[in-house]
């Protein structure tokens, strides 16, 4: 099966000349098919918009689909070195698929940035890590605005239901620590698979133990079950959900039942509702105008957001790597790697980065303010 993802996913020109040998060389591994397709095939739509030349130098794509497989991504990225020596790793989609790649990359001594959002793939920054950044934010930044409102409005118990991965798990232990620092129990704590198509069993646990709020830890079409479900079952407190609910068709699933929820709102989403002093919401702006001008109306989403980004970073740094070394080299990607590294004050579609040699996920809270489902629009929470 591995193999077969390998030969049909060679796409964008990827091995089509000989040798790229002056060229800048970027190797794109997300998930195009597998559980998390949906937003493997968001993150590939926003490469679209790279530069397709940095310094006199012509940038090729070269793009294969981890399969939402750890292993299929390892395997990706060997024979991506092997055959194209790439500069520079875009993804993968999934934090499994990530963890298993930072090995290979470090091996290779390649930079890279994951589209995943656990901040373990890049912190504490060390001997592996100076390697890898990311276009994400952490799951604390999500959390901060949703337990600062939940303290505000006396929310004393909260049940939890999220994806039985990586996801979820990160999402339970986040939860367990700000809900303490809030002075809120956390009452329930299930989980669920991203393909399952029914959660009663777990709402009915959660409607038993008589939380004043839910927290939805889940993204796109999924976490529309939990809210469904619950409100069938009579639920009629809060609902909160994590910044993946504001992709995909959370908002055409749950219509009017969906209004009300809170959740972060990324500028990616939701700039027009920022305030005019926020300092990404300019580029936020361009890239919403640019990727519904290609994908539709309504299109945008962070995911879409995190690959923009990855590759307006590329756009930044290189032309500082360049005046050091030639693409193709170990020392053009110790020199990319460095030059990515120094970026400050680079605004995205997702806020605005900042990196350093101890700090790696480049953005911070402010790239995150509390949002609310409102007639079906994602709006800032003034």
């Amino acid at each position: 099966m591995l193999r077969s993802v390998l030969r049909a996913c060679l796409v964008m020109q990827l091995f089509a000349a000989p040798s790229f040998a002056a060229d800048i060389n970027v190797g794109i591994i997300l998930s195009a098919t597998g559980p998390a397709a949906a937003i493997g095939n968001a993150e590939r739509n926003g490469t679209a918009f790279g530069p397709t030349e940095i310094g006199g130098k012509k940038v090729n794509y070269l793009f294969l689909d981890e399969a939402s497989d750890a292993t299929a991504a390892v395997s990706a990225l060997r024979k991506l070195h092997e055959e194209s020596k790439i500069d520079l790793l875009i993804g993968p989609t999934t934090t499994p698929a990530s963890f298993a790649v930072i090995e290979p990359a470090v091996e290779y001594k390649l930079p890279m940035i994951t589209l995943a959002p656990v901040n373990a793939l890049v912190a504490p920054v060390d001997a592996r890590r100076r390697w890898v950044f990311k276009t994400t934010t952490n799951d604390d930044h999500e959390a901060t605005p949703l337990f600062a409102n939940m303290k505000k409005s006396g929310v004393k118990k909260l049940a939890l239901i999220g994806f039985g991965d990586s996801y979820g798990d990160a999402w339970s232990k986040v939860s367990a620590k700000m809900a303490k620092a809030a002075d809120i129990e956390l009452v329930a704590n299930e989980k669920y698979a991203r393909t399952d198509t029914t959660v009663v069993g777990q709402v009915l646990k959660i409607v038993a133990a008589g939380p004043d709020a839910v927290l939805i830890a889940a993204s796109g079409a999924p976490a529309a079950l939990p809210l469904l479900q619950l409100r069938e079952k009579g639920y009629e407190g809060q609902i909160y959900g994590t910044l993946g609910a504001t992709f995909g068709d959370f908002r055409k699933l749950t219509s009017a039942q969906g209004d009300g929820i809170f959740f972060p709102l990324s500028p990616a989403v939701g700039a027009a509702s920022f305030p005019d002093d926020y300092p990404a919401k300019k580029s936020a702006l361009e890239f919403i105008r640019q990727y519904e001008a290609k994908f539709g109306a309504g299109s945008r989403n962070i995911f879409a957001g995190s690959s923009y980004d990855a590759l307006l970073l590329l756009e930044k740094a290189a032309p500082m790597a360049l005046k050091t070394a030639e693409p193709g080299t170990p020392e053009f990607r110790e020199a990319l790697r460095s030059a990515i590294e120094s970026l400050n004050g680079v605004a995205g579609s997702r806020g605005v980065y900042n990196y350093g040699p101890d700090d790696h996920t480049g953005l911070d809270q402010s790239a995150l303010v509390l949002g609310k489902l409102e007639k079906g629009e994602w709006t800032a929470v003034r």
